[in-house]
């Protein structure tokens, strides 16, 4: 079979359970990694993503790798069919002591040396294949429902609930693990033979606009999902007053589904062992010299160039709403005044195209579900108390705007959006006093890491350096 990069058998949201159902097709894992050798790409595996200070973004470079990992894609999928499309859609795997790992996030992440990455494309192929397999023992030890109503509608929540949940946790929450989870739900529509062409409408309904990429779902949340959906199937309300506990899902599937034999509970799976970055970012930002790391300077600074506006409008996605929370930004820097949260939320209102921002209030996930950032009580007023030193004259410009700009992005206060969120604050407090910087890719498109003292140092010392260039 002969497969074009646009081919809809490489997207998973086509995936039918008869395109992915193990039984249906063949796979011996032992030869996965000889595959991968086999079928890779001719030409190699393209360099590794390295930010040059002095080149900056290389473009071409980067497309080369996404070119690379959508011709793997077609490779493994004339190999083995269109099932394994799933391979690069992060979905972590087990490691030999347990731990939950993700082997794949992506060509600009995941491609190092030309060994590791085959070795990396080999593992994520069998990480996706193990999910199926655990879905496939899951359908089978929910089915079959039971046809009387109140009964039904009790297994339906407890086994949608128990499908969020598993994707969850199996992903970290990661960037779209919702799109995985709507799938698997209409996956199992499929196998309960659920009559009518629906199934789509069926699943946004009971999911669509409850959960948020980079944020593990809270018990009430996967809950209200699992009952929305039950109820559609099975026209039953629940009363009022028959709530989930709040433990739900860390205990989960609560005391409802041990009503019934069909809804047995589900072996828990437990969220990635990751460090908590926020912690660790916060003991950085106490041993880090901003008074010392860069010199005091004063607008105003500026080209007819404003740098973060062009790189926020080459957004394949919600330009137009960043532009416009950008506009407020320039509004309060004018009028002056202290980086409150309220003015960071307002400007995220914007950005997400929301009512509200409120402040999350669970763990957050980002980088692949590689870097995690812990919910506790005080961390709102701590971020608040954060924000106010972002315009305190005693530390210098450059150090207080890299400073806020890791605060955003290490506290992640909203549920999406915290890098755009960081570039906003980071534009405040410069523009607050008379700087908008001419150049800000290289700044915005670099990772800087939570652990090293001398990496935030790093940071405002290039803010500095992005200052005097725009001055002269």
């Amino acid at each position: 079979m002969t497969i074009e990069p646009d081919d809809p058998r490489l997207r998973i949201e086509t995936l039918t359970w008869a395109d992915v159902d193990p039984d249906r097709h063949p796979f011996d894992p032992d030869t996965v990694l000889d595959v991968v050798r086999a079928v890779a790409p001719a030409g190699g595996v393209p360099a590794p993503y390295r930010y040059n200070p002095v080149r900056g973004f290389d473009r071409a470079a980067d497309d080369a790798r996404w070119d690379w990992q959508r011709a793997m894609a077609v490779a493994l999928v004339e190999h083995y069919g269109s099932w394994a499309c799933g391979w690069n859609a992060q979905m972590g795997g087990r490691t030999a002591d347990g731990a939950l790992t993700l082997r794949w996030s992506g060509a600009r992440d995941s491609i190092t040396t030309p060994e590791d990455t085959l070795a990396a494309v080999a593992g994520a192929l069998l990480d996706w294949r193990m999910f199926l397999v655990d879905l496939a023992e899951l359908f089978a030890r929910h089915l079959p429902l039971p046809a009387e109503p109140r009964a039904a509608f009790v297994a339906w929540e407890a086994t949608a609930a128990t499908l969020v949940a598993t994707v969850a946790a199996r992903s970290g929450a990661d960037e779209d693990w919702y799109s995985v989870c709507a799938l698997a739900l209409k996956w199992f529509l499929a196998v309960a033979e659920v009559p009518g062409d629906g199934h789509d409408a069926l699943v946004d309904a009971a999911i669509g606009g409850r959960f948020s990429s980079f944020v593990s779902p809270q018990g009430a949340e996967v809950a209200d999902a699992a009952e929305s959906l039950a109820a559609a199937l099975t026209g039953i309300t629940p009363p009022a007053d028959d709530a989930w506990p709040d433990t739900w899902p860390q205990d989960w599937p609560s005391w409802r589904s041990t009503e019934l034999p069909a809804a047995a509970r589900a072996p828990r799976v437990g969220p990635p062992a990751v460090p908590d970055a926020l912690a660790t970012w916060r003991q950085v930002r106490q041993t880090a010299r901003w008074e010392h790391t860069a010199e005091h300077v004063s607008g105003p600074a500026h080209t007819a160039r404003d740098g973060i506006a062009e790189h926020l409008a080459r957004r394949k996605y919600g330009a137009g709403h960043v532009l416009a929370a950008l506009e407020l930004v320039r509004a309060d820097a004018a009028e002056g005044g202290p980086l409150t949260f309220a003015r960071l939320e307002a400007w995220q209102r914007e950005v997400l195209a929301v009512a509200t921002a409120p402040f999350r209030t669970t763990s957050a996930w980002a980088r692949a579900g590689s870097e995690r950032y812990a919910y506790r009580d005080e961390l709102p007023e701590a971020f608040e108390a954060c924000l106010a030193e972002a315009t305190d004259p005693a530390v210098p410009l450059p150090s207080r705007a890299a400073r806020v700009y890791l605060d955003v992005l290490f506290f992640h206060p909203f549920v999406d959006g915290n890098a755009r969120s960081a570039a906003l604050a980071l534009y405040f407090v410069l523009a607050r006093e008379g700087v908008v910087l001419d150049r800000a890719a290289p700044l915005l498109m670099t990772r800087w890491p939570a652990s090293d003292p001398r990496g935030a140092e790093g940071l405002a010392g290039f803010v500095a350096v992005l200052v005097e260039q725009t001055r002269r």
